[in-house]
């Protein structure tokens, strides 16, 4: 009997032949102009990684991801698109969370080969965009909804999605996604609404309303989904609804502003538990020159009346936020206050990132420690680049594990 995971690649590829031959002229030999007119793009990326905590063997990574992608030639406004993974693993001396080696700290990227995308795109209609099937949905600097890229294995949801451009300034989203294929490869039942207004009067200011409405479908804890501290599969499940805004502000030809708010309020949905109840808020200003930068924030994950739940964004790509340390991707029950300055510079095509946070508890402001990030990215041109990232979390009073972790990687592609 086949492996199913062969057999899942295997048909969904069969399948991608299928919709070549749907979208192509009936005179042409679908395989023959599949390969002539369509598309592909192939990105590797190698990265090793250690992670160090105490009580704990150091976990150390050396994984490649390899994603190959197809899109068919666009006829009568229809594409067919179809992305494959594969994750290696060269050294694996780390808990993947499936690989059952807890006596190592974890790197949540198990190998893996499988089918990351997979959809059929229509955009015969001025402004519109629809999407049926696998995709990757990223909305604004995906604080609540976003394909987890960091991590080798990107989170991708099974969708169907409506993107319209109703003019230059107004742009409106909807999704309604019945399975998430989470970091982990593993496929969550879902029923899960993703709705958003998006309003840009210029550079000066872009504002959005939004509601995310997550929705676990599954019968059983699977490792790679949302938590929230919470006991039971469902008791996760939220409603969040919010505002955010974000402008520049140039003061010289040099020199600008930058800022950015948000708030947003989350309660019970679909079987969620009632003490699912808590408000998140975020507030932001810069000041860049040149090819230099310097960042505020203050954020509130906040928590209920209780201190028993705190604000989860359970399709967000955490690793983004609260740390590169992911000592947070789970929000404590007590919620969490950020303070972080972020500094940034570029020279000669290389990137330069140094960002210090100070973690406090949103309920009774318990001190939680601090975290300094720093990064280091050249790209040699649109297709290379080499990256060093390092992480340094130290936990004030236990409360939380020190951790340190780093990232020696390479991004590749090919089109």
């Amino acid at each position: 009997m086949k492996n199913s995971k062969t057999y899942n690649v295997q048909s969904a590829f069969l399948t991608f032949l299928t919709i070549f031959s749907i979208t192509l002229p009936a005179y042409s030999d679908p395989l023959t102009q599949a390969l002539s007119k369509g598309s592909y793009a192939l990105q590797i990326r190698p990265r090793y990684e250690f992670v160090q905590q105490p009580g704990l063997d150091e976990a150390q990574a050396f994984t490649i991801r390899s994603m190959l992608a197809l899109s068919t030639h666009q006829e009568y406004g229809l594409t067919g698109y179809i992305q494959f993974i594969n994750v290696s693993s060269l050294i694996n001396k780390y808990n993947s969370l499936l690989n059952g080696k807890t006596q190592y700290s974890a790197i949540p990227d198990p190998e893996e080969t499988g089918v990351n995308q997979f959809y059929i795109q229509y955009t015969g209609l001025k402004g519109i965009r629809a999407r049926v099937g696998r995709q990757e949905i990223i909305l604004n600097d995906s604080r609540f909804v976003g394909n987890v890229d960091f991590f080798q294995t990107p989170q991708s949801f099974d969708a169907v999605s409506l993107h319209d451009n109703v003019d230059r300034h107004v742009h409106l989203f909807g999704a309604y996604i019945w399975r998430i294929k989470n970091i982990l490869n593993q496929l969550v039942a879902s029923k899960t609404f993703l709705a958003q207004a998006s309003f840009t009067q210029s550079q000066l200011l872009h504002a959005d309303l939004f509601g995310y409405w997550y929705g676990n479908q599954s019968k059983t804890l699977i490792p790679g989904a949302a938590a929230c501290l919470l006991s039971g599969v469902q008791a996760c499940n939220s409603q969040s609804i919010g505002i955010s805004v974000a402008g520049v502000i140039p003061i010289t030809r040099s020199y600008h502003i930058q800022y950015d708010g948000s708030y947003a309020k989350q309660t019970p949905y679909d079987g969620g538990s009632p003490l699912v109840n808590a408000s998140y808020a975020h507030g932001g200003a810069g000041l860049t020159w040149r090819n230099l930068g310097i960042h505020a924030d203050y954020m509130v994950m906040g928590a209920n009346k209780n201190g028993t739940y705190g604000f989860q964004t359970p399709l967000a790509t955490k690793h983004l936020f609260n740390g590169w340390a992911d000592v947070f991707l789970t929000t404590p029950k007590e919620g969490l206050k950020s303070v972080y300055i972020t500094a940034k510079a570029l020279w000669m095509n290389t990137k330069f990132m140094a960002r210090y946070y100070s973690f406090d508890s949103s309920y009774h402001s318990v001190h939680y420690g601090h975290e300094v990030d720093l990064s280091v990215i050249h790209r040699f041109n649109s297709s290379w680049l080499l990256g060093a990232q390092y992480a340094d979390y130290i936990s004030a009073d236990n409360l939380f594990k020190n951790t340190q972790a780093g990232w020696i990687f390479v991004n590749t592609k090919f089109t």
